[in-house]
């Protein structure tokens, strides 16, 4: 996935602010409280909703906005082969795909849904991937080799990946067994083929 676009309105520090990301790395640098933190906030309110926002619908709206000032993130991306762009404001959201004036999703829930299902992933999942917060990386700096595996293991969500692993081969084991269980309850199969074999001779001979 790749961010192309986002426009902040109203939203927390932002009065109006636009920003564009071309290709490569960008850098956002400002003193704190600038409002840096919540530009990923943003992106993450835009795909997933409330639960992806600190505090309340409240606390999202600027201090100094008017109440019939729109609360609003617009949001475009590219995905694949498609770019996609998501307008959310606190009482609705739409979702449109390939320049599209027609959204393919009309609601808060039904454009967080259908942006779940593009991704592939949960907001939480998009958190672990994606979001890394200044006190975890100084955190991880000072840990051990081993101990910053792990870390990054359950950030990434390798150890749900191990569990899952674990757990096939749990099953793959009892299947196993209860095979064999069967195999020795029906017997020797060239047991078995000289039985019929014998069975057929006798009802012949009668």
């Amino acid at each position: 996935m790749q961010i192309d676009r986002i426009h902040l309105r109203n939203f927390r520090q932002h009065e109006d602010t636009e920003l564009e990301f071309g290709a490569g790395l960008t850098g956002i640098i400002g003193p704190n409280g600038a409002g840096k933190t919540t530009i990923l906030e943003a992106i993450a309110w835009a795909m997933y909703g409330m639960p992806a926002a600190r505090g309340s619908r409240d606390t999202i709206r600027r201090r100094g906005a008017g109440p019939r000032d729109k609360v609003e993130v617009e949001l475009e991306f590219t995905l694949g082969a498609h770019h996609f762009r998501i307008v959310r404001a606190l009482g609705g959201a739409q979702l449109y795909q390939d320049g599209d004036t027609s959204p393919i999703a009309n609601s808060l829930a039904s454009v967080t849904e259908r942006v779940t299902r593009l991704l592939g992933m949960s907001r939480e999942e998009f958190f672990n991937t994606y979001f890394t917060g200044q006190k975890e990386l100084a955190v991880m700096a000072a840990m051990s080799a081993p101990e910053r595996a792990q870390f990054l293991s359950r950030v990434l969500g390798y150890d749900r990946i191990r569990s899952a692993q674990d757990r096939l081969k749990e099953k793959r084991a009892a299947l196993r067994a209860r095979l064999e269980a069967l195999r020795a309850s029906l017997g020797d199969p060239a047991e078995l083929d000289q039985g019929e074999a014998r069975a057929r001779d006798r009802v012949g001979a009668a």
